[in-house]
Parts: C-alpha cells; structure tokens; sequence
C-alpha cells in the first residue's frame, strides 16, 4: 500500500506488491489525474490526521485515571501518527512521477511504518474488541488490568514488527526506466500471489473472524440480559459496546475495499481503467482511517471532549491576585498568587479524568 503507486499488474502495488520482468498492457491510466488530486487528499489526510491524533494522545495522557480502553485508543493513535508521520515521503514521490530521492534507508523505514501500521491497527481493533467482550460478559475477570493491557499491545507492536520482517528484506530502491523506484522487488508472479495472500489472511481474515465471533458473543450477552440488570447499568453497557462498534465499523468500511482489491488483483492480468481508479481510491480510503478514527474519538466519545475542555476550563478559572510580601531589610515585593478554583464536588457526576470507552 503506497500512495505513488498508479501501475497495476504484476509491476503494480509498490510496497503491497512486486515488479516483474513481464510488462503489463500499459503502464499509467491518467497519471495528471492521480498527480493533481490525490497529493493534496493526502496532504489534507495527514495534516488533520496529526492534528486530531496529536489530540486523543493529549486527552489520554492527561488524564490520571487511566482506564483499560484508554490504553488501546493511545496505542492506535500512536500508530496513525507514525504512519502519518512518514506519509509526506509518500506524497513526494506522487508527485515527482514515482522518483525516490530519499535513499535505501528511508524506503525500508517508510515501508515498514507504512505495513506496520496495518498490522497494528488492526492488532489493536482485535484485541480490543475482546476486551469489550471481556468487560461485558466477564467484568471481574482479575486479568482485565492496566498492566496486562499495556503487556498486550506491547505484544501486538512485536507481534506486528515481526510480520513486516519480508518488507523489510525486499522493499528498496531500484532503477526502473531511468527512474530510482522504492518498491517490494519481489522475485515473479507466484511470490506476489504468496505476499498477497500473507497480508490480506493475517491483516484482515482472520482479525475479522475473530471480531466478529466476540462481537457477536458481545452483542448478545448485553441485549439478552438488559432486563435483568438495572438500567443505569444497561446504558452503560450499550454505550461502552455503541462506541467499539463505531470503531470496528469504520475500520471495516476503510480497509475491506483494499484488501478485497488486493486479493482480485492476484488473477487480474488485464486490469481495466476502472479497476485501476478502483484500487487509487481503496488506498485513499486505507490512508483516512488514520485520520478519520480520531476524529470519531473527539466527536463522539464524550469523556475525551471532556478532558480537552476541563483543561481549558481550568485554565480560565485561574484567579491571581497581588500579595506583598515584606522581607527582612524592610523592603516589600509585589508577588503573584494564582489560585485554583477547585471544581464542584458531586458525588453523582463521574470525575473527567475517568474514560470509558
């Protein structure tokens, strides 16, 4: 998945797919199109894209009462701002017709990031859906902790590192029509199909099975027993499973185009003009899910609102005043004292610093 990629084919899908030395029919479909339009949605992806993730970041790590879904929101919203972060090296080499003028280092980094990033996001959507499953069904389970939950998305950032280790032995520069190129150099056709396979099974069958079975299992505990809990309880349960739905649901709708395109590319070999556009745009809508997942957070899950506000709300509530201040040779000072208005206690009103997702 790189945005520079126009080509299909068997020479298509720089850092997704190879390059063989079979050429396709053609190699370009408006190229002007994909040039003008496509450098400036990226742009404006990644510049509101680490503007709202540098957002969620802040609202978690204000908040000093962390809780377990606290935790895997600030993971994916660090992942969408790596990826986010090396998306301008993607822009520039649309820009400049495919050109790499950043080296064999920095095509590996921005590779990798680039395929980590699916693996990760994906990690994270999974397991958190199991934690929603746990939290619901099993709520006193002793293993549903702070610590256990930053073990395990440590374990998902390994687990995804470890995944891109074939990108990493075969995304570099080569010369191609007196252009250097940054691409996956793969060996032929069959090691395309092997590739595609690899990453559209491990980055999206089976996490969507797997979100599936538990969000189904989710699903029903919570609307088979809203009669037998107390209301307050079953507002909350809907709310909290509302939320991660909301979640899975635009990761589903950002990335199933693209991997449904990549496994129709594998017997694909005379793409049409259609198809083309149709895989631009699948990437296009992969790239706004780093985007668009923290924009949901911020406008629809009311406790990060909250946190951003209460900061400012602190803030403007600040009073100072002038104090003199007599030293020991007679002399007197005017010094600053700020003092804080402490927020109203309200013993049925949540504290702001608590998140539930």
């Amino acid at each position: 998945r790189t945005a520079s990629t126009v080509v299909v084919y068997t020479d298509n899908f720089t850092g997704t797919s190879c390059l063989s030395s079979t050429p396709p029919s053609y190699s370009f479909v408006d190229i002007t199109t994909f040039m003008h339009i496509f450098p400036t949605i990226y742009g404006i992806l990644c510049s509101v894209g680490v503007i709202a993730n540098g957002l969620v970041i802040y609202a978690v790590t204000v908040c000093k009462k962390k809780m377990v879904s606290d935790i895997y929101v600030l993971n994916l919203a660090i992942a969408d701002m790596l990826f986010l972060l090396v998306m301008p090296f993607n822009i520039h080499q649309l820009v400049r017709d495919r050109q790499w003028v950043f080296g064999n280092f920095m095509c590996k980094a921005v590779v990798v990031v680039d395929v980590s990033n699916q693996f990760t996001t994906v990690g994270i959507v999974t397991v958190l859906c199991i934690d929603r499953y746990i939290a619901i069904v099993h709520p006193t389970s002793e293993r549903r902790t702070i610590q256990w939950t930053i073990i395990i998305n440590m374990l998902v950032w390994l687990g995804s590192f470890l995944l891109t280790v074939p990108v990493m032995l075969y995304a570099k520069v080569e010369q191609r029509q007196n252009t250097e190129v940054c691409m996956m150099n793969l060996d032929g056709p069959e090691d395309m199909y092997w590739y595609t396979l690899y990453q559209s099974i491990l980055g999206f069958i089976i996490p969507l099975i797997i979100i599936s079975t538990f969000y189904s299992l989710t699903l029903y505990h919570v609307f088979s027993s809203i009669r037998r809990v107390k209301r307050k309880q079953s507002v909350w349960a809907r709310r909290a499973t509302k939320m991660v739905l909301m979640v899975i649901g635009l990761f589903l709708i950002c990335w199933s185009p693209y991997h449904v395109i990549q496994v129709l590319n594998i017997s694909n070999h005379n793409p049409t003009v259609s198809f083309v556009y149709a895989y631009n745009i699948s990437i296009c809508l992969s790239y706004s899910h780093s985007c668009i997942n923290p924009l949901m957070l911020l406008i629809f899950a009311q406790n990060y609102r909250e946190r951003l506000c209460h900061k400012k709300v602190l803030r403007s509530s600040q009073q100072s005043s002038k104090v003199t201040v007599i030293k020991a040779d007679g002399s007197s000072a005017n010094n600053e004292l700020i003092t804080t208005t402490a927020p109203p206690s309200d013993p049925k009103r949540a504290p702001l610093s608590t998140c539930v997702l």
